[in-house]
């Protein structure tokens, strides 16, 4: 009886939830893919743009990595930065800062799966959601469990 009752102290006190919902249609890829599959186009899911309101217009909206090795933010087809936006809250997303370009990488564990890192900005699970790969984004505080999700264009 004790540990029934601590345990629901600690998911109505605790600060971080068992889980966030805003990514729970993707999963983290078990297998590494190649180089090829993964570069492409990416553009922020129509949930993301939902959950930005009207500020979505103020973020980039498309992601593209290339061949080279190399990422580029995209809005309007011009290059648009994400420093600072990943961590700020969704009430600061309209705060400018210089182009942002860097480089990308896909690292594979046995435990940790497939991560995807753009260099300089985070580090998260590479997913897919029905066998379209997704690049999702904790914005702001983890615990808060806000997030928005690139999805990879069909070619």
């Amino acid at each position: 009886m004790k540990i029934r009752i601590i345990f629901l102290l600690f998911l109505f006190v605790s600060c971080h939830p068992l889980f966030c919902n805003w990514d729970s249609d993707y999963n983290q890829l078990t297998i590494e893919p190649s180089k090829s599959e993964i570069v492409g186009i990416y553009e922020l899911s129509k949930d993301s743009q939902d959950y930005l309101g009207e500020n979505y217009n103020l973020w980039p909206l498309k992601l593209q990595l290339l061949k080279n090795g190399k990422f580029i933010f995209l809005s309007n087809e011009n290059p648009i930065s994400m420093s600072d936006k990943i961590f700020a809250s969704k009430s600061e997303l309209n705060r400018l800062v210089e182009n942002k370009v860097g480089k990308w990488m896909v690292s594979f564990s046995k435990s940790n799966d497939c991560l995807i890192e753009l260099e300089g900005l985070f580090v998260t699970p590479f997913s897919e959601k029905n066998g379209q790969f997704a690049i999702p984004i904790t914005i702001g505080d983890g615990d808060e469990c806000n997030g928005i999700v690139y999805e990879k264009l069909e070619e």
